[in-house]
């Protein structure tokens, strides 16, 4: 994933299990109708008991929480309400009123599985124990301030702008403050969102809307960060998927939307379609090796490998890009509020109502606007690699893992060897030898730049690093080294521009904010040199 995530859509069948313990711990029947004894619903009563649950399960936990209160108000001992009640507090954010909720219940009904969820709630509230909220107009973040201090002047503008732009596109904007938590490590986030190291590595699922927040792991802990702003707002989308279809999406159409419009939030135009996604669904198109909607369920994070997931969001994305070229955004968002009709999530339906095509027709009508797109594979395209940092253990061998070609090894580690002893000149000689043998690796490119601006050749460097970029958009090292070459030719506005960019992906390197203060000094904004400097300050300080 330029960003990442995992499904959006909440697992209710753990409380439909809870229910069905319940039932048998009181031996009676739960609905319609008569709830925990053959009590008659009441006049204006909605005639089944699972009322609650159907509203978590859209994501309206106010909802729910009201509901329920209604009812524990004239049955206040009622298991089945108290659950309800607990996870609606728990979806709201009030941990502590929902632990209290859970370890209540426990008393009544002491069942390994209510011991399961009170566990959650609690180890949740262990995880968030160093956060601190940040409060903007419409989003409650929730980071550690001291860890991810490299985070808190952009966390919240990200999110806005995704609020401002995506509320253009779906006209919808959420009516409260949606809760964001940024974890601060794996060993936090793993056991609050569901994920695994396995999901993070193999599916770069960094991120996950669920519980009616959004969760992420700060990029402070991958090798080489990610972008992490992108992952914000694609998240944000699920959010509004499961607002906009009361949760009724499937996968393909949940990924597919948020893979879509995920950049949105910063670029003018709808830039899905890049050279990897390109490359990958022209591969499967010639082979016919498509992923498949049906087999994208439950998760695309449980997909076998990394060029599966990545497959799946290709297509999931080109799907969205056919509805919106035939209905443009709006029959987009017709197609999300007709899921609110649908039982099964399918989609079918709705895609047939507004596309006005059997689903059959449908798959068929997207592979020949695939098709009419002449899709190229390009040379040089890499998969996405999300890489955890290992605290304690020997630094991985950059050279061994970027490249293939034994050849291009030797080169480049002598390369390395000359450069740190000074003759930035032969190192150059080197890594032109190293790209003979691997001439799309951005690596090779930036450490071939990097030779020539030790020298003073920085307009000779600068053809490399664009080259790089245009191989891998996501690559911090590139944005770093065109900051610092601009700065060298005093080019401060695009030196910004590179930086900002580095920032979306690793803003916990101190000599980004240096050079960035720099840049916005010589720019005029004081204020913002400033901000660099003291982050610059604080980075430098962290260990």
């Amino acid at each position: 994933m330029s960003s990442t995530t995992a499904t959006s859509s909440v697992n209710h069948q753990f409380l439909r299990c809870v229910v069905q313990v319940f039932a048998l711990l009181c031996l009676c029947v739960l609905w319609p109708g008569a709830a925990w004894g053959t009590r008659q619903p009441e006049d204006g009563e909605p005639q089944t008991a699972s009322e609650g649950e159907i509203l978590l399960e859209r994501w309206q936990p106010e909802a729910a929480l009201h509901w329920v209160e209604q009812r524990l108000a004239r049955e206040p001992l009622q298991p089945a309400w108290r659950f309800v009640q607990g996870q609606a507090l728990f979806e709201l954010g009030r941990y502590a009123d929902a632990l209290a909720t859970f370890e209540s219940l426990l008393k009544v009904a002491p069942h390994p599985r209510i011991q399961a969820y009170r566990d959650f709630v609690a180890n949740t509230v262990q995880g968030i124990a160093t956060l601190r909220p940040i409060e903007t107009a419409h989003f409650r973040i929730w980071l550690d301030p001291e860890k991810d201090a490299a985070l808190v002047p952009y966390v919240g503008d990200v999110l806005e702008q995704s609020y401002q732009r995506l509320g253009e596109i779906f006209h919808f904007t959420p009516p409260g403050k949606l809760r964001v938590e940024i974890f601060p490590s794996t060993a936090t986030f793993y056991p609050a969102s569901s994920l695994s190291a396995r999901d993070i590595e193999v599916s770069g699922a960094i991120g996950i809307c669920k519980f009616n927040k959004i969760m992420l792991l700060s990029p402070r802990n991958l090798a080489r960060g990610y972008r992490w702003t992108d992952a914000l707002s694609h998240e944000y989308i699920h959010y509004i998927v499961v607002q906009l279809s009361h949760n009724h999406a499937p996968i393909w159409l949940h990924e597919g939307i948020a893979k879509y419009f995920e950049s949105a939030w910063r670029l003018p135009q709808i830039a899905w379609l890049d050279r990897r996604s390109e490359s990958l669904l022209a591969h499967a198109l010639k082979h016919n090796s498509f992923v498949g909607f049906a087999n994208m369920d439950p998760s695309l994070v449980k997909l076998e490998t990394t060029y599966h997931v990545q497959l799946a969001y290709a297509e999931a994305a080109s799907a969205i890009d056919f509805i919106v070229q035939q209905r443009r955004n709006e029959g987009l968002v017709q197609v999300l509020q007709a899921l609110r009709q649908s039982q099964d999530g399918s989609a079918a339906a709705a895609v047939a109502q507004i596309m006005g095509l059997s689903f059959e027709a449908f798959q068929e009508h997207w592979r020949q606007f695939l098709l009419a797109k002449q899709l190229q594979e390009h040379e040089g395209v890499h998969l996405p690699r999300f890489e955890l940092k290992n605290e304690g253990q020997m630094p991985t061998d950059d050279v061994q893992r970027e490249l293939q070609s034994g050849t291009a090894r030797i080169h480049a580690r002598l390369g390395d060897r000359l450069r740190q002893s000074g003759r930035a000149s032969a190192a150059g000689l080197e890594y032109r030898r190293a790209l003979g043998s691997d001439p799309t690796s951005p690596y090779l490119l930036n450490k071939l730049a990097a030779a020539l601006m030790a020298q003073g050749a920085w307009h000779q460097a600068l053809p490399h690093l664009q080259r790089a970029q245009q191989l891998s958009s996501d690559d911090v090292a590139t944005y770093t080294n065109l900051g610092r070459l601009y700065v060298a030719l005093q080019e401060y506005a695009q030196a910004r521009a590179a930086f900002t960019e580095a920032l979306q992906i690793n803003p916990f390197d101190p000599a980004i904010h240096l050079h960035l203060a720099e840049s916005y000094r010589q720019l005029g904004e004081e204020d913002k040199a400033n901000q660099e400097q003291q982050l610059f300050d604080t980075l430098q300080r962290t260990p």
